[in-house]
């Protein structure tokens, strides 16, 4: 050790991080004042009472006897460590281990605790590394973990619109599993795209496709994290995998969606500073696939090769044009290469084109900006939170480093392109349907860490020739600061909680036997059976004798509803008021107009007015299944069919 207090030091910064683990749970619970929200409190007040100890006796905490015991020898190996806690989070799930931010509480007092035990046996190791190792590795580990339960076997939807998904997906090859062509999906186009890959395989293995779907989040995502952190961070002098553990973990704070990611790896692929048409050809690679994505990510491809461009090519004072022309470039074609591959796909869609960027008639709420019951933290104390940290290390290195050897014209470059996402990003999130977390803006995520990492490690090439550019020294940073760096992604993570269940739920089959039944029965007569839900059991062929309607899918129906579409939602009354359809299966059936203290109070309302309630005026109830999560209703007035129907659950 370098000092007789550095483990005094190390024990006080340890308490700020134990701090702030505390409040957070304090935070995130205040509405459920149980047994264990005291005792949270207590071990709040206990680690203040200590930290103002520690700062103002520091007392000598180093060993007399430094040589290391067997017994601490299993306190500096962070693999194992951080993979039993995760093991541990997610199979006791109980008392105060329900709760993620009581298990973050955990995870940051046992790598408080590893830390302090490894300097005390082992002088010469950084107890710090530890702390970071095994909160870097056990976020990563346990966001992952967060994933098992979507690898599951049951034929029913695991969540809102996890159905929908794979129904989605299953658009592109309409013809070959419904021997009909259906119209392409709207929203989200190329992840759909994504997820289709197992039925080109002929994969009709619900577990296989939700496997691949994971495999998509953590593949392509882990995939990304990596070329940041050679491309990027690659002058910061740390372990590739550590750096790109720590992106791994800051994408998934949005999170950053996988087909948002494909985009940003064509271009960290592609871009070469002094190969601008191979730049160019990777740009427009990145727009096309852009402009079936979101419509907010059309410029993300031409802005991330701009965003590049400037950090890596001084200005030349003498030719602003030859310096600005390929950053035109780039952006005008990219752009118009996206809007381009938009127009094409709603062409050959089949789909109306009018039911594109819905999201541009719904409401803004702007109560989501700061914390509320749909997200308790807020869009905007969340995203401070997260950049925070970043923000003041890239302070202490441009104070230190680049100061006046970068032209302004560079940093206003930058600083707009940051602003336009951020503001973007925002503006997405208070939409209606947004602002449960901070995945709508996943496009500023990625350009914030691309540019301060950029700025961290040196790669910032400087106007003045005679300066150099050099990387974040680590060793110099406060430790403190270091610490909260990997807190924050990790506290995201556990935002998350939940435990594994690998048993299989033995009422899904007499389910599934009772549905076909009813399909059975209903198809005595013509007449057609919308499945509003659960159309993934049509897809993998669980139900049979039904002919898939395209119309009137849920997630696109509440997008409707949400955006008020008065030309659809009118379509769908007449057929309703018609009874055009036999037999409607829909989720729960909620009436209730919720206040705007519930969570998703705008989005039910919306729902309930525009599609539930006026359903209910033309169906009714026959059966109902899964604690009222799977409905079938049938057109009023048949008391015949009704009795039929009830028959199915009768004892």
């Amino acid at each position: 050790m370098e000092s007789e207090f550095d483990l005094t030091r190390y024990l006080r910064n340890g308490l700020i991080a134990i701090l702030f683990a505390t409040a957070w749970f304090a935070f995130d619970n205040r509405n459920f004042r149980d047994v264990w929200y005291i005792v949270n409190l207590v071990l709040f007040a206990t680690s203040a009472i200590f930290f103002i100890f520690l700062t103002l006796a520091k007392p000598d905490l180093r060993p007399k006897n430094r040589a290391a015991t067997s017994e601490r020898k299993i306190f500096s190996q962070p693999a194992w460590t951080a993979a039993v806690l995760v093991i541990m989070f997610f199979t006791i799930a109980k008392g105060f281990l329900a709760a993620g931010s009581a298990r973050f509480i955990i995870l940051v007092v046992w790598a408080v605790l590893c830390g302090y035990l490894v300097g005390r046996s082992y002088p010469q190791k950084n107890p710090y590394h530890v702390f970071l190792s095994i909160v870097l590795l056990a976020g990563v580990l346990y966001r992952t973990g967060a994933f098992v339960n979507e690898i599951s076997s049951s034929p029913f939807s695991l969540g809102w619109s996890e159905g929908s998904r794979i129904y989605n997906a299953s658009l592109f090859f309409s013809e070959k599993l419904y021997g009909q062509r259906l119209p392409l999906p709207v929203l989200h186009p190329s992840r759909y795209l994504m997820q289709a890959f197992p039925f080109l395989l002929n994969i009709n293995s619900i577990l296989l496709h939700r496997l691949w779907q994971v495999l998509l989040w953590l593949g392509i995502t882990a995939w990304a994290s990596w070329l940041f952190a050679k491309k990027a961070g690659s002058g910061l002098k740390l372990p590739v995998f550590w750096l790109s553990a720590f992106c791994f973990l800051f994408f998934f704070q949005g999170a950053v969606y996988y087909h948002l990611l494909i985009c940003v790896i064509l271009v960290l692929i592609g871009y070469q500073k002094e190969m601008p048409l191979r730049t160019l050809i990777f740009v427009l690679l990145a727009s096309l696939w852009a402009g079936i994505s979101r419509i907010n990510w059309i410029p993300v491809p031409a802005f991330l090769a701009i965003s590049l461009y400037l950090i890596d090519k001084p200005i030349d004072m003498e030719d602003w044009l030859g310096y600005l022309k390929w950053p035109v470039v780039w952006l005008l074609l990219g752009v118009a290469a996206a809007f381009g591959s938009k127009l094409f796909y709603q062409a050959i869609s089949g789909e109306n084109p009018a039911f594109f960027d819905s999201a541009f008639s719904s409401q803004l709420l702007w109560s989501r900006l700061f914390p509320n019951t749909t997200f308790s933290m807020g869009i905007l104390p969340a995203i401070l939170l997260v950049i925070l940290p970043l923000i003041i290390l890239s302070f202490v290195y441009i104070r230190k480093n680049l100061r006046s050897n970068v032209h302004w014209l560079r940093w206003l470059g930058l600083l707009g392109i940051l602003a336009t996402f951020l503001v973007g990003g925002v503006l997405v999130s208070l939409k209606i349907g947004g602002g449960g977390d901070l995945h709508n803006l996943d496009a500023f995520l990625v350009f914030f860490l691309l540019i301060t990492l950029s700025l961290l490690s040196g790669h910032w090439a400087p106007d003045n020739p005679d300066a150099s550019s050099q990387s974040l020294d680590i060793q110099k940073v406060p430790a403190v600061l270091l610490m909260f760096v990997v807190i924050v992604p990790a506290l995201f993570a556990f935002m998350r909680s939940g435990n594994w269940n690998f048993r299989q739920d033995p009422t899904e089959q007499t389910t599934l036997q009772q549905i076909q039944q009813a399909v059975d029965i209903l198809g005595e007569e013509k007449g057609t059976i919308l499945f509003v839900t659960e159309r993934q059991l049509l897809t993998m062929g669980e139900i049979t004798g039904v002919q898939m309607v395209p119309e009137y899918e849920k997630v696109f129906l509440m997008e409707m509803a949400m955006g008020n579409n008065k030309e659809y939602l009118q379509q769908f009354y007449t057929k309703l008021d018609e009874h055009h359809y036999r037999a409607i299966i829909i989720d729960q059936i909620k009436t209730d107009i919720q206040a705007s203290w519930s969570s998703f109070a705008e989005e039910n309302n919306s729902y309930v007015r525009n599609v539930t309630l006026p359903v209910l005026m033309d169906y009714q109830l026959a059966l109902s299944w899964d604690d009222g999560e799977i409905n079938l209703l049938i057109s009023n007035n048949q008391p015949e069919l009704m009795q039929r129907l009830k028959q199915i659950q009768a004892p």
